[in-house]
């Protein structure tokens, strides 16, 4: 997977990220906005976002040949989930 990101100089570049990489960030971001925090503040808004972030780099990141491979009750359970979970943000929370 290729991802573009800005570093410090100002020059954007492309560098090119493993499975590894991405299970990393998203296991990181997972431990941000858990509850289990060992005594330290719950998670602000800035992780949150962040977490959300390297979720949707991931979804970006699957290819439409890689959703070919799965069969339709395999995409139509994911989309229903993905679904059901866009619907917490649109709602009213209590």
């Amino acid at each position: 997977m290729k991802v573009r990101k800005w570093v410090d100089m100002g020059q954007e570049v492309t560098i090119e990220i493993g499975v590894d990489d991405v299970r990393a960030a998203l296991a990181e971001a997972f431990a941000v906005v858990t509850e289990d925090r060992l005594g330290e503040p719950r998670p602000n808004r800035a992780e949150i976002a962040m977490t959300f972030n390297s979720i949707g780099t991931f979804l970006r990141a699957i290819t439409d040949e890689q959703i070919g491979i799965l069969n339709p009750q395999q995409r139509e359970l994911i989309c229903k989930f993905l679904t059901e979970q866009a619907a917490r943000f649109g709602g009213k929370l209590v």
